[in-house]
């Protein structure tokens, strides 16, 4: 089911960064009144750990299941750890036994829903390379554990911790390494190439949190573009922004990767709210996602790195710390001043069911200031509650009245999806790379050949830089300290693509 927005791709011979062209605002209710009458993103997150993707009769349900709850996206887990549960040019097929052989349930899952009005949105984990929880280890050779993992023979792509040891529960990709973040593009851009996904959706787009980093090739990056020689401590702030920026810089070249293999299809990533303060009063940089696993999602929603973040808001009501550290986030998460979707997440599986209800309906209240987000996406599908009620007992509670819910069901009546403001604002978007591939060069840009200077930015670990949002026009940029400059023309909702020769 696919939205119509404008395509387009621009090939130049060049290079350049962003400005943003949008005024930073939340969604408020004098645009929405309520949600239960207006476009509004109501999702189920669906994880393959458990029962709900693997089957046609699994895939029947939860469509059964999504349509009558009056929802209208599921963001299905089609990798778990690096396999496939759909044909890939890229990731080896699962292993999974509980799979059919021959069966593939991304192109199954893609056909039912569609017929039912609901999006799918195929939800790929990047940064764990394997888990213990599948006992052995991947067979296929080909799998990313057995090419990079910290025994292969092969450059290992794993991170490591301050000691050089690496996690073998659940090893992680190093994101400052540069094979390992192409790989991730490669992922995103084959499920975009070869099935009809409304959007591709990040999960564990982040390091490992408390102080891991150290792949051997990402440090020696770190020393080169520092000029440092040292093992940087856990908390050194400077190695702390570093990695942020390897964060950062990922998801701005896979958001426009993606938009130059199809620009009608979505990205949104799942991201943390971790930590017990309050983020409404306390600096951004300083919270947990930031410290701990340098995921620094704020700025992407501001900036235009992605479409959708989709916050984990994991929390018992049962716990009043936790209920109250809730409410705080997503009061926050409403009113951030964004350009970009804020989605967000409560947890079934550490609720009863009549704890999620309330949640869900908490989430759908505007804030004190009267602003929403732009939906909710209760986790997950097939692990519904803590209290041992059938899943019968959920879905019946999101559209109509029961027990569970004290007669205010959250999804009465169906709703239409939104489409995404600045999908059709009048800006444009660059992805650039240096021919050498060198990081960490300084790139100005200027609107005009000899006007101010808007902006400076630095390549990333693969020489790519990215620019989101621009206003359409031509722009002029150059290495800093040469006085070489070269024009690119942005276009509306199109890319352009450019290389700059050293």
């Amino acid at each position: 089911m696919k939205r119509i927005r404008t395509k387009g791709v621009t090939i130049v011979i060049v290079m350049l960064i962003v400005i943003s062209s949008l005024t930073l605002t939340p969604f408020t209710t004098s645009e929405a009144s309520f949600q239960k009458e207006n476009p509004f993103i109501r999702a189920f997150w669906v994880q393959a750990f458990e029962p709900g993707l693997k089957t046609p009769e699994e895939i029947d349900e939860l469509v059964d299941d999504v349509h009558k709850a009056n929802m209208n996206t599921i963001i299905a887990q089609v990798s778990r750890r690096h396999d496939a549960y759909y044909q890939s040019d890229v990731l080896p097929f699962t292993e999974d036994p509980s799979v059919p052989e021959g069966f593939d349930p991304l192109g199954y899952l893609l056909t039912k829903a569609h017929e039912k009005g609901i999006e799918v949105h195929a939800w790929v984990v990047v940064g764990p390379m394997w888990h213990s929880v599948y006992g052995d280890a991947p067979s296929d050779p080909t799998h990313i554990w057995n090419l990079h993992g910290p025994d292969a023979q092969e450059e290992s792509w794993a991170t490591e911790d301050y000691n050089g040891n690496v996690p073998y529960w659940q090893p992680y990709l190093d994101l400052g390494h540069p094979e390992a973040r192409n790989h991730v593009v490669d992922m995103v851009n084959d499920i975009a190439k070869n099935y009809e996904v409304d959007g591709v959706h990040l999960d564990y787009i982040r390091y490992p949190e408390d102080g891991k980093g150290y792949n051997a090739t990402s440090l020696a990056r770190f020393h080169e573009e520092t000029g440092r020689t040292d093992r940087p401590p856990v908390n050194d702030q400077e190695w702390i922004a570093w990695k942020v920026e390897q964060v950062d810089s990922l998801i701005k070249r896979v958001y426009t990767e993606l938009l130059t293999v199809d620009s009608d299809v979505e990205l949104s990533a799942a991201v943390l709210s971790w930590g017990f303060h309050n983020p409404s009063n306390t600096h951004w940089w300083n919270m947990d996602p930031v410290q701990r696993a340098h995921q620094n999602w704020k700025e992407w929603v501001q900036e235009g790195y992605l479409d959708y973040a989709y916050v984990m808001n994991y929390d018992s009501d049962a716990d009043p710390r936790r209920a109250l550290r809730f409410d705080q986030w997503i009061e926050w998460q409403k009113d951030l001043p964004r350009n970009r979707g804020i989605i967000i997440g409560p947890a079934l599986y550490l609720n009863t069911v009549a704890d999620s209800m309330n949640q869900i309906n908490r989430a759908l209240t505007p804030s004190v200031n009267g602003n929403m987000a732009e939906g909710v996406s209760p986790y997950v599908y097939n692990i519904w509650s803590n209290d041992g009620l059938p899943k019968s007992e959920l879905i019946d509670s999101l559209y109509l009245p029961t027990e569970h819910n004290e007669g205010k069901p959250p999804f009465e009546a169906p709703t239409e999806l939104p489409d995404p403001s600045w999908r059709q604002e009048n800006q444009g978007h660059l992805l650039g790379q240096l021919t050498n591939e060198q990081s960490a060069v300084e790139i100005l840009i200027r609107r005009g050949k000899n006007g101010k200077i808007i902006k400076t930015v630095e390549t990333d670990a693969n020489g790519y830089f990215v620019a989101t949002d621009l206003s359409p026009g031509n722009y002029f940029i150059h290495y800093k300290n040469s006085e070489e400059r070269t024009k690119v023309q942005i276009k509306k909702q199109q890319v352009t693509k450019t290389l700059l020769k050293d």
